[in-house]
């Protein structure tokens, strides 16, 4: 049989881990709120092992996602029944995307964390064919000096967003581009 494979430790961020509940004495429940790259599982594994004993994971839910909640979402069966509103009125004429669009975020809301460059239309037609674009305005530039070759940021045009891009010294290059 092979072996299981050997993963190195890392540095994770923990910010909370409660105890919820416990059933019974061979049962738990914990709510972990975390930084990105945490893999639970291993977390579970290594509580346990610090314990002198063996777990593991029943059952993980997911209740956040950086600045989204599950108090946000909407359900499938909420998304199938309003995609299946068939076409009447509304500003599109199509009333099932009208009602979809109410439940929807603007891309914005996805990339707050992110820092934001705001762009010229000639700039922003240079990204949209995917090619960078240098950092040559002053406010761009005082914004990119503050962060490190590869950190991501997004770019604004006429209060459009136009891309996802990556910091390549005084240069960004698009990761993403929008079709808005």
């Amino acid at each position: 049989a092979d072996a299981p494979p050997d993963l190195p430790a890392r540095p994770v961020r923990i910010d909370r881990l409660s105890l919820l509940a416990m059933p019974d004495a061979d049962h738990a429940a914990f709510e972990v709120a975390c930084g990105k790259g945490v893999y639970v599982r291993s977390l579970a594994r290594d509580i346990a092992r610090a314990l002198d004993t063996v777990g593991y994971v029943a059952d993980l839910r997911r209740t956040r996602v950086g600045p989204f909640g599950e108090e946000g979402a909407i359900s499938l069966e909420k998304l199938e029944s309003v995609m299946h509103i068939p076409a009447a009125c509304g500003p599109s004429g199509n009333a099932g995307r009208d009602v979809l669009f109410e439940y929807l975020l603007p891309i914005e809301a996805a990339l707050d964390d992110i820092p934001a460059l705001s762009l010229t239309d000639s700039e922003a037609g240079r990204l949209r064919n995917g090619q960078p674009i240098p950092v040559l305005r002053t406010a761009n530039r005082e914004l990119t000096g503050k962060l490190s070759d590869g950190a991501a940021l997004w770019a604004s045009a006429g209060g459009l967003p136009v891309a996802i891009l990556r910091l390549e010294g005084l240069q960004v290059y698009p990761v993403r581009v929008f079709n808005t």
